[in-house]
């Protein structure tokens, strides 16, 4: 008997699948980077909310009592007050040309009630040799001596603010390099200065005094050393 029967059908070849091309707008990555910047942004508003410091003055550096600011004494810092926020001066608060009640120290807060307007006085400058005086700052309080032929070691200033330090040279200093104190002085202690130093044989001295250190009582007359007016 003849088998008639036909031989099985080869099964269909599978229909090959396009890719797609990616989509860059894809709704998951879209609403992914939604999510991570809504949290972002929460998150930073949380941070902003709960930043409760204030903007205040501090001391850049050691300042003695008496001493007229600028702006090279003081910087801005944010700090958290609370409640006594109102006793600090804010850094939108112009404090240079203030006067500061008593001495203090860098980096400590300027407080309302630590300064006033300068009161009226003279500025003086105080030239001084390099060997009369050891390093003077700013801020810094000074005794203030003189000698001559006929006195030494009058106390001329003592416990007086430092105002500006500058270092110079020139023909008063000879070859070396010595100083100008500028202290901020009543009309009548100016004149005192501003007096002996036309004096025969002045001779200015200088000395800084610690923070804990009281001022030398100045001497009443000056009538021992020859020419003082």
């Amino acid at each position: 008997m003849t088998d008639t029967s036909l031989p099985p059908a080869d099964p269909a070849s599978p229909v090959p699948r396009r890719l797609n091309r990616p989509r860059w707008l894809d709704a998951r990555l879209v609403g992914g980077v939604v999510l991570v910047l809504t949290a972002v942004l929460l998150g930073a508003v949380l941070v902003s909310s709960a930043d409760r410091r204030q903007p205040v003055w501090s001391l850049s550096h050691d300042v003695a009592a008496g001493t007229v600011l600028t702006g090279a004494d003081l910087r801005p810092v944010r700090v958290q007050l609370g409640a006594a926020a109102s006793r600090y001066l804010s850094s939108d608060v112009a404090v240079a040309g203030r006067t500061v009640h008593r001495s203090l120290r860098a980096g400590e807060l300027l407080a309302v009630a630590e300064v006033t307007a300068p009161a009226a006085g003279v500025t003086v400058s105080i030239p001084l040799q390099p060997d009369n005086a050891p390093e003077i700052n700013r801020g810094d309080r000074i005794t203030l001596w003189l000698s001559t032929k006929t006195c030494r070691g009058v106390v001329l200033l003592s416990g007086v603010p430092v105002q500006s330090a500058d270092k110079v040279s020139g023909s008063a200093f000879g070859s070396n390099t010595g100083s100008v104190l500028v202290v901020r002085v009543s009309a009548a202690d100016a004149k005192r200065v501003v007096s002996t130093l036309d004096l025969e044989g002045a001779v200015l001295r200088a000395g800084v005094l610690s923070a804990a250190e009281q001022p030398e009582p100045p001497s009443e007359a000056l009538a021992s050393c020859a020419g003082a007016r």
